[in-house]
């Protein structure tokens, strides 16, 4: 913790009601992390941006590849009437009449 966060938590809490503090706070108080400590987090942070970047990326183009796909296949399956009802082979059957 630095010393600046120690003085804002001497202020919050004053030594006169240590009897009524949160143990949890001395706890932190006395976690100090190294600077290789905060290195590893730092790049542990990055790197798991880096995953999930790379697999909201890839999420994209095969959602992209699919819809592409769907689009061709209904593009060439489109219907040869206006007749929302009715199907390619009752529209076959239908003219053969």
């Amino acid at each position: 913790m630095t010393s600046h966060a120690e003085t804002h938590l001497r202020s919050v809490a004053p030594a006169d009601h240590s009897h009524d503090a949160d143990p949890r706070i001395a706890l932190a108080m006395a976690l100090k992390f190294e600077p290789s400590e905060l290195r590893g987090f730092d790049m542990a942070d990055k790197a798991a941006g880096q995953m999930m970047g790379k697999l909201l990326a890839t999420l994209f183009c095969v959602l992209l590849f699919l819809m592409t796909g769907v689009n061709i296949w209904m593009a060439s399956n489109a219907a040869t009437t206006s007749d929302p009802q009715a199907f390619g082979a009752a529209v076959e059957s239908a003219t053969h009449h």
